[in-house]
């Protein structure tokens, strides 16, 4: 059964087409999408269709902990930086802040240089990339346009599916 699962590709299991927004669109749309699509992750595409970046829940962790890139801080610290951020205990403070956040772009915000895969891929690949680069999603391309995504849940089905 393993090796069944390991042979598929990126491919068969991504969740497609992808939702795609724009790097001139506001992290409040982003959010937005995410939650009525009940999604994790964006592909953030150029005007020629191409990927310029991805915005994750990891995104927005870490816009409310004051830092970037998401990958590099520990979950710990992620939540523990939540919980604290400063000017949390000035309610005006933290609208001010959510406020600016809101109306900051997706530019400022994307991570532009996540480790994606080809459709092609191979899922032990795909597996060992997001273990690695600790992703809980990974942009699936094919010529350089986002063709779907692979969360963990797709693992985890393809998994359970063989």
């Amino acid at each position: 059964m393993p090796s069944q699962v390991l042979s598929k590709t990126a491919g068969e299991v991504m969740s497609a087409p992808p939702v795609t927004v724009s790097a001139s669109e506001t992290l409040a749309d982003a959010a937005r999408i995410m939650v009525e699509k009940n999604i994790g992750c964006l592909p953030v595409v150029n005007r020629a269709g191409k990927l310029a970046g991805v915005i994750t829940e990891r995104t927005f962790q870490s816009e409310l902990a004051g830092y970037r890139p998401s990958s590099a801080i520990p979950s710990e610290e992620r939540v523990l930086a939540q919980l604290y951020i400063s000017g949390g205990s000035r309610p005006e403070a933290s609208e001010a802040w959510f406020e600016r956040a809101r109306n900051s772009l997706i530019a400022d915000a994307m991570l532009a240089d996540e480790p994606i895969v080809h459709e092609a891929t191979p899922l032990h690949e795909v597996a060992a990339t997001m273990l690695k680069a600790r992703l809980s999603h990974i942009v699936v391309t094919r010529n350089g346009e986002p063709v779907g995504v692979v969360a963990r849940h797709d693992l985890l089905k393809a998994f359970v599916d063989a």
